[in-house]
């Protein structure tokens, strides 16, 4: 059931890909990931997961959805995104997005998510910083007042000369989510395309290996994640 309600969606997600290609105002793509990787840990149990989206872009705003499969009670994630961007300089922007994350079967688990972000291009690098804040509204009780909960993350992204490839690297942390262990990660790859597809080895790891809510004590100490991924584009 979990694996044919994936498969389904994702099928949509490659026809709405093909009716993209002749509607530029669609975009999306398909990526196979040897795990989904989330803030320095896997949300796969470190098992492939697939993962598309798709995207109607009017103006400078956009709409749509974007899920992977997900060691989750249902099997899978599923996001309703929406946003604004534009320039403030030559080499300045900004976006302003509000996602609502959910996980089927897993409901009380559905938040939404305020996203504020500033980009730069320098030239020799492009880097950002934007701040995250989380909410979720199924939840009740003191541990779940989580208006001081944050996400701030950092990253760069530098091109290697005039071949396809670049390195980026990305730092975040979370913070003030009550009763929660707060914790910093970072996520560093190596991108490449070829022939239209986009390839990916990238490094995953987090100061604490599995941040508890609701328990005194570290999380277990275990080792960084590796992985790769395959991507397309529509």
């Amino acid at each position: 059931m979990k694996r044919s309600l994936v498969l389904g969606i994702l099928t949509a997600f490659l026809s709405m890909a093909v009716y993209g290609v002749a509607h530029a105002e669609f975009s999306g793509g398909l990526k196979l990931a040897s795990h989904y990787a989330w803030q320095g840990g896997s949300e796969s149990a470190e098992e492939p997961a697939l993962q598309g989206s798709m995207y109607y872009n009017f103006d400078a705003c956009y709409a749509g959805f974007w899920a992977s499969s997900a060691d989750y009670p249902g099997g899978i994630e599923i996001d309703y995104e929406t946003g604004c961007g534009g320039s403030l300089t030559d080499n300045l922007g900004w976006n302003v997005d509000l996602i609502y994350l959910t996980y089927p079967g897993a409901t009380e688990e559905n938040l939404f998510e305020l996203r504020l972000k500033l980009s730069a291009d320098l030239g020799v690098a492009s880097v950002w910083g934007r701040v995250l804040f989380p909410t979720w509204p199924d939840q009740d009780g003191p541990d779940q007042n989580t208006s001081g909960h944050n996400r701030p993350q950092f990253g760069l992204t530098v091109p290697l000369g005039d071949a396809p490839v670049s390195v980026s690297a990305t730092y975040g942390q979370d913070n003030n989510r009550p009763n929660c262990d707060d914790y910093d990660w970072y996520h560093v790859s190596v991108d490449t395309s070829f022939k239209g597809f986009g390839l990916s080895a990238f490094y995953s790891d987090r100061s604490d290996r599995e941040p508890r809510c609701g328990q005194s004590g570290p999380g277990k100490a275990e080792d960084g994640i590796f992985g790769v991924s395959i991507s397309r584009g529509f």
